[in-house]
Protein backbone atom coordinates (compact mmCIF):
# COMPACT_ATOMS: atom_id res chain seq x y z
CA UNK A 1 0.00 0.00 0.00
CA UNK A 2 0.98 3.45 -0.05
CA UNK A 3 1.66 6.23 2.59
CA UNK A 4 2.11 9.79 2.72
CA UNK A 5 5.24 10.61 5.07
CA UNK A 6 7.78 12.44 6.40
CA UNK A 7 11.34 11.43 5.46
CA UNK A 8 14.60 12.56 7.12
CA UNK A 9 17.40 11.93 4.30
CA UNK A 10 20.17 13.81 6.00
CA UNK A 11 20.45 15.51 9.87
CA UNK A 12 20.20 19.39 9.85
CA UNK A 13 18.26 19.26 6.56
CA UNK A 14 14.23 19.85 6.17
CA UNK A 15 12.44 16.71 6.42
CA UNK A 16 10.85 15.39 2.75
CA UNK A 17 7.42 14.96 2.72
CA UNK A 18 6.59 12.37 -0.28
CA UNK A 19 4.92 8.89 -0.45
CA UNK A 20 6.13 6.07 0.61
CA UNK A 21 5.80 2.10 0.21
CA UNK A 22 4.48 0.33 3.14
CA UNK A 23 4.14 -3.39 3.72
CA UNK A 24 1.48 -5.47 5.43
CA UNK A 25 1.67 -6.51 9.00
CA UNK A 26 3.28 -9.36 9.78
CA UNK A 27 3.72 -11.68 12.79
CA UNK A 28 3.36 -9.85 15.87
CA UNK A 29 2.45 -6.47 14.03
CA UNK A 30 -0.63 -4.53 13.81
CA UNK A 31 -1.43 -2.01 10.54
CA UNK A 32 -2.17 1.58 12.26
CA UNK A 33 -3.95 4.24 10.77
CA UNK A 34 -3.03 7.79 12.50
CA UNK A 35 -5.34 9.99 13.68
CA UNK A 36 -2.64 12.78 14.22
CA UNK A 37 0.71 12.69 16.20
CA UNK A 38 2.36 15.49 18.50
CA UNK A 39 5.96 16.78 17.74
CA UNK A 40 8.06 15.70 20.30
CA UNK A 41 11.84 17.55 21.18
CA UNK A 42 13.34 14.22 21.15
CA UNK A 43 12.74 14.49 16.94
CA UNK A 44 14.17 17.28 17.01
CA UNK A 45 16.97 16.33 18.60
CA UNK A 46 17.27 13.68 16.05
CA UNK A 47 16.80 15.84 12.88
CA UNK A 48 19.71 18.53 14.44
CA UNK A 49 22.33 15.19 15.16
CA UNK A 50 21.62 15.77 19.14
CA UNK A 51 20.56 11.95 19.10
CA UNK A 52 21.69 9.75 16.56
CA UNK A 53 19.38 8.41 13.87
CA UNK A 54 19.07 6.52 10.86
CA UNK A 55 18.48 7.32 7.33
CA UNK A 56 16.12 7.80 5.47
CA UNK A 57 14.55 7.32 8.28
CA UNK A 58 10.20 8.31 9.10
CA UNK A 59 10.32 10.36 12.41
CA UNK A 60 7.39 10.44 15.28
CA UNK A 61 6.73 8.36 17.88
CA UNK A 62 3.76 9.89 19.87
CA UNK A 63 0.66 9.39 18.02
CA UNK A 64 -2.37 7.45 18.25
CA UNK A 65 -4.89 6.43 15.78
CA UNK A 66 -7.29 2.97 14.53
CA UNK A 67 -6.00 -0.79 13.91
CA UNK A 68 -6.80 -1.25 10.29
CA UNK A 69 -5.40 -4.91 10.11
CA UNK A 70 -3.74 -7.35 12.72
CA UNK A 71 -1.10 -9.60 11.50
CA UNK A 72 -0.88 -13.33 12.58
CA UNK A 73 -0.71 -14.08 16.23
CA UNK A 74 -1.82 -10.62 17.33
CA UNK A 75 -4.60 -11.40 19.74
CA UNK A 76 -4.93 -8.31 21.57
CA UNK A 77 -6.28 -6.06 18.89
CA UNK A 78 -8.63 -6.13 16.45
CA UNK A 79 -9.64 -3.89 13.23
CA UNK A 80 -11.08 -0.90 15.02
CA UNK A 81 -9.74 -0.34 18.14
CA UNK A 82 -8.62 3.00 18.97
CA UNK A 83 -5.04 2.93 20.56
CA UNK A 84 -2.43 5.05 21.46
CA UNK A 85 1.33 4.10 20.03
CA UNK A 86 3.41 3.73 22.82
CA UNK A 87 7.43 3.59 23.11
CA UNK A 88 7.70 0.62 24.71
CA UNK A 89 6.31 -3.19 23.21
CA UNK A 90 6.69 -4.37 27.19
CA UNK A 91 7.31 -8.06 26.00
CA UNK A 92 7.32 -9.25 29.51
CA UNK A 93 10.26 -11.56 28.70
CA UNK A 94 13.04 -9.89 29.43
CA UNK A 95 14.69 -9.04 32.79
CA UNK A 96 13.65 -5.53 32.59
CA UNK A 97 9.92 -6.46 32.02
CA UNK A 98 10.38 -9.61 34.26
CA UNK A 99 11.75 -7.04 37.07
CA UNK A 100 8.17 -4.64 36.79
CA UNK A 101 9.74 -2.14 34.56
CA UNK A 102 8.43 -2.26 31.22
CA UNK A 103 9.52 1.49 30.43
CA UNK A 104 13.17 -0.47 30.09
CA UNK A 105 11.85 -3.54 28.36
CA UNK A 106 15.00 -5.07 26.26
CA UNK A 107 12.74 -4.98 23.09
CA UNK A 108 12.22 -0.46 23.63
CA UNK A 109 15.96 -0.71 22.97
CA UNK A 110 16.15 -2.96 20.10
CA UNK A 111 13.85 -0.61 18.65
CA UNK A 112 15.14 2.59 19.17
CA UNK A 113 19.16 1.21 18.32
CA UNK A 114 17.46 -0.27 14.75
CA UNK A 115 14.90 1.76 13.57
CA UNK A 116 13.66 -1.62 12.49
CA UNK A 117 11.29 -3.60 13.50
CA UNK A 118 11.40 -6.55 15.82
CA UNK A 119 12.38 -9.01 12.71
CA UNK A 120 14.83 -6.88 12.10
CA UNK A 121 13.42 -5.62 8.90
CA UNK A 122 11.57 -2.66 7.33
CA UNK A 123 8.15 -2.14 6.63
CA UNK A 124 8.98 1.36 4.90
CA UNK A 125 10.58 1.64 1.30
CA UNK A 126 10.82 4.53 -1.43
CA UNK A 127 11.36 2.86 -4.88
CA UNK A 128 12.79 -0.44 -3.55
CA UNK A 129 15.08 1.27 -0.73
CA UNK A 130 14.54 0.11 2.92
CA UNK A 131 13.11 3.85 4.90
CA UNK A 132 13.65 3.06 8.66
CA UNK A 133 11.23 4.12 10.82
CA UNK A 134 11.77 6.33 14.32
CA UNK A 135 11.15 3.56 17.54
CA UNK A 136 9.06 1.21 15.88
CA UNK A 137 6.33 3.80 15.49
CA UNK A 138 7.45 5.93 12.60
CA UNK A 139 4.22 8.48 13.38
CA UNK A 140 5.03 11.15 10.54
CA UNK A 141 3.10 8.70 8.47
CA UNK A 142 -0.45 8.71 7.27
CA UNK A 143 -0.52 4.52 8.16
CA UNK A 144 2.49 2.37 9.83
CA UNK A 145 3.25 -0.94 11.02
CA UNK A 146 4.38 -1.43 15.33
CA UNK A 147 4.10 -4.16 17.32
CA UNK A 148 1.60 -5.60 19.26
CA UNK A 149 2.70 -4.29 22.21
CA UNK A 150 3.43 -0.70 20.99
CA UNK A 151 -0.17 0.12 20.58
CA UNK A 152 -2.54 0.38 24.21
CA UNK A 153 -6.13 0.42 23.73
CA UNK A 154 -7.90 2.97 24.61
CA UNK A 155 -11.92 3.62 25.00
CA UNK A 156 -13.52 5.10 21.75
CA UNK A 157 -14.74 8.63 24.17
CA UNK A 158 -11.55 9.48 24.34
CA UNK A 159 -10.50 12.04 21.67
CA UNK A 160 -7.11 10.60 19.39
CA UNK A 161 -6.53 14.26 18.40
CA UNK A 162 -5.56 15.20 22.05
CA UNK A 163 -4.61 11.48 23.52
CA UNK A 164 -1.79 10.81 21.03
CA UNK A 165 0.16 13.01 23.59
CA UNK A 166 -0.50 10.69 26.03
CA UNK A 167 2.29 8.51 23.65
CA UNK A 168 5.29 10.25 24.55
CA UNK A 169 5.51 13.74 25.92
CA UNK A 170 2.60 13.18 28.80
CA UNK A 171 3.68 10.00 30.15
CA UNK A 172 7.32 11.27 30.23
CA UNK A 173 6.54 13.92 32.24
CA UNK A 174 2.84 13.27 34.38
CA UNK A 175 5.49 9.58 34.87
CA UNK A 176 8.92 11.73 35.96
CA UNK A 177 6.47 13.50 38.84
CA UNK A 178 4.44 10.39 39.97
CA UNK A 179 6.39 7.56 39.46
CA UNK A 180 9.64 8.47 39.03
CA UNK A 181 10.23 11.51 41.83
CA UNK A 182 6.71 10.39 43.42
CA UNK A 183 6.65 13.51 44.53
CA UNK A 184 4.64 13.86 47.86
CA UNK A 185 1.90 16.05 49.63
CA UNK A 186 2.84 19.34 50.53
CA UNK A 187 6.12 19.57 48.77
CA UNK A 188 8.07 22.04 46.72
CA UNK A 189 8.85 21.63 43.15
CA UNK A 190 11.20 23.41 40.01
CA UNK A 191 10.72 22.42 36.95
CA UNK A 192 13.14 23.87 34.45
CA UNK A 193 11.96 23.90 30.77
CA UNK A 194 7.90 24.19 30.40
CA UNK A 195 7.13 22.95 27.19
CA UNK A 196 5.07 19.95 26.65
CA UNK A 197 6.81 17.55 28.47
CA UNK A 198 7.75 20.60 31.37
CA UNK A 199 3.97 20.83 31.80
CA UNK A 200 3.53 17.49 31.98
CA UNK A 201 5.37 17.03 35.02
CA UNK A 202 4.07 20.39 36.70
CA UNK A 203 0.60 18.58 36.38
CA UNK A 204 1.53 15.45 37.39
CA UNK A 205 3.66 17.52 40.79
CA UNK A 206 -0.31 19.35 41.17
CA UNK A 207 -1.64 16.34 40.85
CA UNK A 208 0.24 14.43 43.58
CA UNK A 209 -0.20 17.60 46.06
CA UNK A 210 2.35 19.82 45.95
CA UNK A 211 2.18 22.67 47.14
CA UNK A 212 4.85 25.12 45.57
CA UNK A 213 5.65 24.64 42.58
CA UNK A 214 7.91 26.62 40.21
CA UNK A 215 7.96 26.97 36.61
CA UNK A 216 11.27 28.04 35.32
CA UNK A 217 11.28 29.12 31.36
CA UNK A 218 13.19 32.22 29.68
CA UNK A 219 9.47 32.59 27.54
CA UNK A 220 6.64 34.84 29.44
CA UNK A 221 3.98 33.10 27.54
CA UNK A 222 5.08 29.72 28.33
CA UNK A 223 5.73 30.67 32.19
CA UNK A 224 1.80 31.92 31.81
CA UNK A 225 0.85 28.60 30.26
CA UNK A 226 2.42 26.47 33.71
CA UNK A 227 0.61 28.99 35.86
CA UNK A 228 -2.40 27.63 34.42
CA UNK A 229 -1.77 24.17 34.62
CA UNK A 230 -0.81 24.08 38.43
CA UNK A 231 2.70 26.09 38.65
CA UNK A 232 2.16 28.58 41.71
CA UNK A 233 5.57 30.81 40.75
CA UNK A 234 7.49 31.52 37.35
CA UNK A 235 10.85 32.20 37.28
CA UNK A 236 12.87 34.00 34.31
CA UNK A 237 16.13 31.68 34.32
CA UNK A 238 18.07 35.06 32.65
CA UNK A 239 17.18 37.84 34.92
CA UNK A 240 20.32 39.43 36.82
CA UNK A 241 19.96 36.63 39.68
CA UNK A 242 19.97 33.63 37.94
CA UNK A 243 17.54 30.32 38.27
CA UNK A 244 19.15 28.87 41.30
CA UNK A 245 19.27 32.40 43.73
CA UNK A 246 15.55 32.67 42.63
CA UNK A 247 14.28 29.36 43.51
CA UNK A 248 16.42 28.98 47.11
CA UNK A 249 14.58 32.78 47.32
CA UNK A 250 11.16 31.31 46.74
CA UNK A 251 11.98 28.37 49.59
CA UNK A 252 13.34 30.69 52.60
CA UNK A 253 16.85 29.72 50.81
CA UNK A 254 16.28 25.69 51.75
CA UNK A 255 15.85 24.67 47.73
CA UNK A 256 13.12 22.68 46.54
CA UNK A 257 12.42 19.09 47.58
CA UNK A 258 12.30 17.74 44.06
CA UNK A 259 13.91 19.22 40.71
CA UNK A 260 13.61 18.55 37.31
CA UNK A 261 14.95 19.36 34.31
CA UNK A 262 13.02 18.78 30.82
CA UNK A 263 15.40 20.34 28.56
CA UNK A 264 18.65 17.81 28.12
CA UNK A 265 21.18 20.19 28.56
CA UNK A 266 24.09 19.69 30.82
CA UNK A 267 23.90 23.43 32.44
CA UNK A 268 20.51 23.26 33.29
CA UNK A 269 21.23 19.53 34.65
CA UNK A 270 23.50 20.95 36.91
CA UNK A 271 21.52 23.84 38.01
CA UNK A 272 19.04 21.24 39.40
CA UNK A 273 21.46 19.88 42.02
CA UNK A 274 21.84 23.02 43.25
CA UNK A 275 18.27 24.11 43.26
CA UNK A 276 17.38 21.12 45.60
CA UNK A 277 17.53 20.99 49.37
CA UNK A 278 19.88 18.54 51.52
CA UNK A 279 18.11 14.90 51.01
CA UNK A 280 16.36 16.74 47.78
CA UNK A 281 15.93 14.63 44.44
CA UNK A 282 17.33 16.13 40.95
CA UNK A 283 15.32 14.28 38.27
CA UNK A 284 16.52 14.24 34.98
CA UNK A 285 14.15 14.49 32.17
CA UNK A 286 15.67 15.49 28.94
CA UNK A 287 18.12 13.40 26.77
CA UNK A 288 21.16 15.09 26.27
CA UNK A 289 24.03 13.86 24.00
CA UNK A 290 24.58 11.08 25.47
CA UNK A 291 28.73 11.53 25.54
CA UNK A 292 27.81 14.52 27.34
CA UNK A 293 29.45 14.48 31.01
CA UNK A 294 27.91 16.87 34.18
CA UNK A 295 29.51 18.08 37.69
CA UNK A 296 28.05 17.96 41.08
CA UNK A 297 29.72 19.38 44.28
CA UNK A 298 30.40 16.72 46.73
CA UNK A 299 28.99 18.94 49.65
CA UNK A 300 25.55 17.60 48.38
CA UNK A 301 26.65 14.05 48.32
CA UNK A 302 27.33 14.31 52.18
CA UNK A 303 23.88 16.30 52.09
CA UNK A 304 22.23 13.14 51.00
CA UNK A 305 20.82 14.75 47.62
CA UNK A 306 19.77 12.20 45.02
CA UNK A 307 19.98 12.78 40.96
CA UNK A 308 17.71 9.97 38.97
CA UNK A 309 17.15 9.73 34.97
CA UNK A 310 13.71 9.06 34.42
CA UNK A 311 13.03 6.69 31.38
CA UNK A 312 9.39 7.31 29.71
CA UNK A 313 8.80 8.74 33.26
CA UNK A 314 9.13 4.77 34.34
CA UNK A 315 5.76 4.53 33.23
CA UNK A 316 4.20 0.91 32.70
CA UNK A 317 2.34 1.75 29.43
CA UNK A 318 -0.96 -1.15 30.21
CA UNK A 319 -1.60 0.36 33.48
CA UNK A 320 -0.41 4.19 33.18
CA UNK A 321 -1.93 4.97 29.52
CA UNK A 322 -5.30 4.14 30.35
CA UNK A 323 -5.17 5.74 34.11
CA UNK A 324 -3.99 9.50 32.16
CA UNK A 325 -6.22 8.46 29.71
CA UNK A 326 -9.09 8.93 32.47
CA UNK A 327 -7.42 11.94 34.01
CA UNK A 328 -7.98 13.50 31.19
CA UNK A 329 -11.43 12.53 30.81
CA UNK A 330 -12.05 13.68 34.25
CA UNK A 331 -10.84 17.19 34.04
CA UNK A 332 -7.82 16.32 36.25
CA UNK A 333 -4.97 16.30 33.29
CA UNK A 334 -5.07 19.19 31.02
CA UNK A 335 -4.43 18.12 27.54
CA UNK A 336 -6.08 20.40 24.65
CA UNK A 337 -4.65 23.15 26.76
CA UNK A 338 -0.89 22.28 25.62
CA UNK A 339 -1.73 22.14 22.15
CA UNK A 340 -0.35 25.16 20.53
CA UNK A 341 -1.53 24.27 17.21
CA UNK A 342 -2.71 21.63 14.73
CA UNK A 343 -0.84 20.91 11.62
CA UNK A 344 -0.76 19.20 8.21
CA UNK A 345 2.28 16.69 7.58
CA UNK A 346 3.41 19.53 4.90
CA UNK A 347 3.81 22.03 8.01
CA UNK A 348 6.57 19.38 10.01
CA UNK A 349 9.81 21.80 8.89
CA UNK A 350 7.89 25.11 9.90
CA UNK A 351 7.15 23.46 12.97
CA UNK A 352 10.31 22.42 14.19
CA UNK A 353 12.08 25.82 13.26
CA UNK A 354 8.97 27.15 16.07
CA UNK A 355 10.01 24.20 18.28
CA UNK A 356 14.22 25.38 17.54
CA UNK A 357 13.33 29.19 18.83
CA UNK A 358 11.11 28.20 21.89
CA UNK A 359 7.81 28.55 20.71
CA UNK A 360 4.52 27.41 21.85
CA UNK A 361 3.72 23.86 23.88
CA UNK A 362 3.06 21.19 21.47
CA UNK A 363 2.12 21.20 17.60
CA UNK A 364 0.28 18.21 16.73
CA UNK A 365 0.00 16.73 13.24
CA UNK A 366 -3.66 16.18 11.69
CA UNK A 367 -4.03 13.16 9.18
Amino acid sequence: MKTKAAVMYEAKKPLVVEELDLEGPKAGEVLIKYTASGICHSDYSVVHGVLGGRSPMVLGHEGAGVIAEVGPGVTSLKAGDHVIAVLTPSCGTCWMCKEGKPYMCGQMGKLMATARTLSGETRFSKNGTPVYHMAGLGTFSEYSIIPEGSAIKVGKNAPLETVCLIGCGVTTGVGAAVNTGKVHKGSSVAVIGCGGVGLSIIQGARINGATMIIAVDPMPEKRELAMSMGATHGVDPFAPEGPIKQVKALTGGLGVHYAFEALGRVDTIEQTWSMIRPAGRAIIVGMPDQKSKIKLGMAGIFGEKRIKGSGYGSSSPKTDIPRFVDWYLSGELLLDEMITKRIKLEDINQAFDEMGRGEGARSVIMY
